[in-house]
């Protein structure tokens, strides 16, 4: 009960702080409500904004874990506090330094320190990241979605973050929730972009994930039309991303 009140007020304080973000243009207020944020951090989960930009997301994941127990609804308002004071850090430098706007580039590879960065576009990314992880984490393990805007959220982060390099470890975690959410076009996307990702950077490891993508396929044929199609995918591309995954893995086999 104490947990639920705690979460709870939480919510209420997090609404309020997003209809003050509606349509915030003055730099003024900007700065009050970053620095409200932050309060945030500290008073509701003991972080401060600079700790949780060092921290990779698996140790942030790991403060949030009693025994077996995984505090999913706390993980997930902790990413969308930390995608609000990104989003708007982010206006802030676009703001003081009329920066243009950003397209695809490359960023460091995710899961390296921020500290030493002084490019707003790469700081800016690799917070969206950060969040992104979060969020996948506290979804896949049973987070109430309803709490907070999380949908939109993710999808959000998801348009900006999709076209700059992700580490391969956020993009297993991304193909495989895609899978679960059923969003299996996305999830075959982001297989082959890992499947490729890992052929070029790790060969040694490149067996084992061929290994998981027939796995893939195999739960996909076993899906009906209709679901497949709901999902974005056709029978037919069904089969011929199996065929290009079988001839990779037999070539990754003869090496």
């Amino acid at each position: 009960m104490h947990q639920r009140d705690y979460l709870l007020r939480l919510i209420e304080e997090m609404t309020r702080m997003f209809g003050q973000a509606l349509g915030l243009k003055e730099k003024k207020k900007r700065e009050q409500l970053i620095v409200e944020w932050d309060e945030l951090l500290q008073r509701r989960f003991r972080i401060s904004g600079e700790l949780a930009d060092k921290l990779p997301a698996e140790d942030i994941i790991r403060l949030f874990r009693t025994g077996e127990r995984l505090h999913a609804d706390e993980i997930q308002a902790l990413a969308i506090v930390l995608y609000e004071r990104a989003k708007l850090e982010w206006e802030r430098s676009r703001h003081d330094n009329e920066s243009s706007p950003f397209g695809a580039a490359e960023v460091p590879r995710y899961g390296e320190s921020m500290m030493g960065t002084d490019n707003d576009e790469t700081i800016y990314i690799l917070r969206l990241m950060k969040s992104y992880e979060l969020l996948l984490e506290a979804t896949s393990q049973g987070s109430d979605r309803r709490l907070l805007p999380v949908q939109d959220s993710m999808e959000a982060i998801y348009q900006v973050i999709k076209g700059y390099h992700i580490d391969n470890r956020l993009r297993e975690k991304m193909w495989r929730w895609f899978e679960k959410e059923g969003r299996l076009a996305e999830a075959e996307d982001s297989l082959f972009e890992w499947l490729n990702s890992e052929e070029r950077h790790h060969p040694e490891q490149a067996a084992s994930r061929y290994t998981q993508a027939l796995k893939f396929y195999e739960r996909l044929d076993a899906m009906s039309d209709e679901t497949l199609l709901e999902g974005g995918l056709s029978r037919e591309e069904v089969i011929s991303g199996r065929e290009d995954v079988s001839k990779s893995t037999a070539w990754q086999m003869e090496r």
